[in-house]
C-alpha cells in the first residue's frame, strides 16, 4: 500500500498518511490558494491506499484554517467517520493551541457532528 507525504509550507500543513503503519497526520497552517491541490490527494487516498485503515488514532493539528480548508477538513473527518461507523478502530486527535479557543471550538463543532471518538488536545 501506498503512502501520501507533503512537506509543510507557509500556507499548507503537513500532511503524512500511511495505512500500513496505521499513521494520519495533518498538521501545520492551511491557507492555500488552491485547497483542491493540497486536500483532493488526501481523499483520492483515502478512497485507495486509505480505504483499509485501522487501528490508528488520526492526528490533526492547525495553527490556521481558511474557511475553504475548513469544509475540505470536515469532508475528509465524514469519510473517516464513515470508516469507523463501518467497523475501523478509528479516533481523532484534535490538537490545538492552547490559547486559541476558536480552533478548540471547531473541533467540538466537528465532534458534536460526527460519531468517530475526538480526543482534545492542548498544545503550548
Amino acid at each position: 500500500m501506498g503512502y501520501l507525504k507533503f512537506e509543510p509550507t507557509e500556507d499548507s500543513p503537513k500532511i503524512l498518511l500511511d495505512a500500513d503503519l496505521s499513521i494520519f497526520q495533518i498538521m501545520g497552517n492551511s491557507t492555500p490558494e488552491d485547497v483542491n491541490k493540497i486536500y483532493t490527494p488526501v481523499e483520492e487516498w483515502l478512497n485507495t491506499d486509505g480505504c483499509n485503515l485501522d487501528n490508528c488514532q488520526c492526528k490533526f493539528f492547525f495553527r490556521y484554517l481558511s474557511t475553504s480548508s475548513h469544509h475540505k477538513v470536515f469532508g475528509i473527518l465524514q469519510t473517516l467517520d464513515d470508516m469507523y461507523s463501518e467497523g475501523r478502530k478509528l479516533s481523532v486527535e484534535w490538537s490545538y493551541e492552547s490559547i486559541d479557543d476558536d480552533m478548540l471550538r471547531l473541533g467540538l463543532d466537528f465532534a458534536s457532528i460526527l460519531k468517530i471518538p475526538f480526543e482534545f488536545s492542548p498544545r503550548d
